[in-house]
């Protein structure tokens, strides 16, 4: 288990995926670094139901759910201090304006990837 890996452990984390695949991979990431996964939520509605039911310490959002953008979802999250990472395969062209703070993994990623990238949102120190 890598240091980002175990930073995870024991984490809540909310998934925002609308491909059932792509979700159930994000899980089996999300389990192996020993978090409890909320979700997976398909669409903007159930994940903001989602923010505002459940103790969260961090939320993994696909940008684009069946068409409409996740950004409310976002907002919602940063209103609550609950950091958060796009999964995009638009890259950075997926954060909106005047949001450079947010920050974007490019799909396709490894495991090892996303969980750096989580430690880095969370503000966790690796070494």
């Amino acid at each position: 288990m890598t240091a980002a890996e175990r930073a995870l452990s024991g984490k809540r984390v909310l998934v925002v995926e609308d491909e059932l695949l792509v979700a159930l991979m994000i899980e089996d990431f999300l389990t192996e670094f020993g978090c409890t996964t909320i979700g997976p939520c398909g669409t903007v509605e159930t994940a903001l139901h989602a923010v505002r039911t459940h103790a969260l310490d961090l939320a993994l959002l696909d940008v684009n759910l069946s068409g409409e953008r996740v950004y409310p979802v976002a907002e919602a999250l940063a209103e609550r201090h609950v950091p958060f990472l796009f999964l995009s395969g638009y890259g950075e062209e997926a954060i909106p304006p005047g949001h450079a703070d947010w920050k974007v993994c490019a799909k396709p990623f490894k495991g090892a990837k996303l969980a750096e990238m989580l430690c880095a949102v969370m503000g966790a120190a690796v070494t």
